[in-house]
């Protein structure tokens, strides 16, 4: 078995967070709860143990295969799935695959992810959109593009909002962290002289460092000069570094979470024209993906994602057909080996 929570912790981890993080009602949250436990021991039926498997162990296939699974269960007790208990199944289903991939609990490459969850929402009946025919760097600026044209607004809350979500397109993009490990940072974790994060809250409890780019730095800084603004007192380092500026939040200093990073890259992607949004999953696949190519060194994607294991790295990463070209050039165009 890999390292890391079993497949039904992260159901139950995932129905926590319902709750604590999104607000879900008791009712939603039960409603998940059964649809994925029937999942659960779905995958008992197919040998593979929940208990004991991580969601590392799982196949795109395994989450694709599960509605056909159940028809063929109630066709050979002469009966049809009924249509809501499908979208419940699926709805709970989407939901939780997203939470895997956010939390980087399941490294699955960012085109199978999308295809999986195009292929979901197909069975639902509903359709999403096409994938933007434009490279991954190309999306990257657009979305920078949009977060840059937002105009400054006279009021604090949407000001501090802009200046909030410029700084986080900037970290995903240059830090290749985790949504979770974005999340739990606090004040005190980053370090503007030296372009670091401290990433205290990491998988399986590990801390590492995370690197910024200039840009990232700069924009960072704006967004917590702009908060501290009349704000006077000790103890900042322990508030969060990204906080919510909404309605909601009040007066409090409330950590951004999951689903709100989630909507600010939405309402960006919204802005900038796109499709279909940019998930913190695909900010770290394309991380992964250009120091790959930057460097041919797996060893250092490995470090800077915080991967217990190389295998996971080159599985989450890929080799990209750029560095494949190069390598497969250096092999068979360079000089001819001398025959022994």
């Amino acid at each position: 078995m890999t390292e890391g929570p079993s497949l039904r912790r992260t159901v139950s981890v995932f129905l926590e967070a319902l709750a604590a993080r999104y607000g879900r009602r008791p009712r939603t949250i039960q409603t998940y709860r059964s649809a994925l436990q029937r999942f659960l021991g779905y995958l008992t039926d197919i040998d593979l143990d929940p208990e004991h498997q991580t969601p590392e162990a799982l196949d795109p296939a395994h989450v694709r295969d599960f509605i056909p699974y159940l028809e063929d269960r109630y066709r050979r007790e002469g009966r049809t799935l009924p249509s809501a208990t499908r979208q419940t199944y699926l709805a709970a289903l989407v939901s939780w695959v997203h939470f895997l991939l956010d939390e980087g609990l399941w490294t699955l490459p960012a085109e199978e992810a999308r295809r999986l969850i195009r292929e979901l929402h197909a069975q639902r009946g509903r359709s999403t959109p096409p994938l933007p025919r434009l490279p991954r760097e190309e999306l990257l600026k657009a979305l920078l593009r949009a977060a840059r044209a937002r105009p400054s607004s006279p009021s604090p809350r949407h000001e501090l909002r802009r200046l909030r979500d410029l700084a986080l397109v900037l970290v995903l993009r240059s830090s290749g962290i985790r949504v979770g490990e974005l999340v739990a940072l606090r004040r005190g974790d980053f370090d503007p002289a030296q372009g670091i994060l401290w990433i205290r809250h990491g998988k399986g409890g590990k801390e590492r460092l995370a690197f910024l780019d200039e840009a990232a730095v700069r924009a960072l800084q704006a967004y917590l000069q702009a908060r501290d603004a009349g704000v006077r007192g000790k103890g900042r380092d322990h508030l969060p570094l990204f906080a919510r500026h909404d309605k909601g939040a009040g007066a409090v200093v409330r950590p951004l979470t999951p689903e709100g990073v989630r909507r600010a890259l939405a309402a960006l992607a919204r802005e900038a024209g796109l499709e279909e949004p940019l998930t913190p999953h695909q900010f770290r696949h394309y991380f992964a993906t250009r120091v790959l190519e930057a460097t041919g060194d797996l060893a250092a994607v490995q470090d800077l994602l915080g991967h217990a294991s190389p295998t996971t790295t080159r599985r989450y990463a890929r080799v990209s057909p750029r560095r494949l070209r190069a390598v497969h050039r250096q092999a068979f165009e360079g000089p001819e080996p001398s025959e022994g």
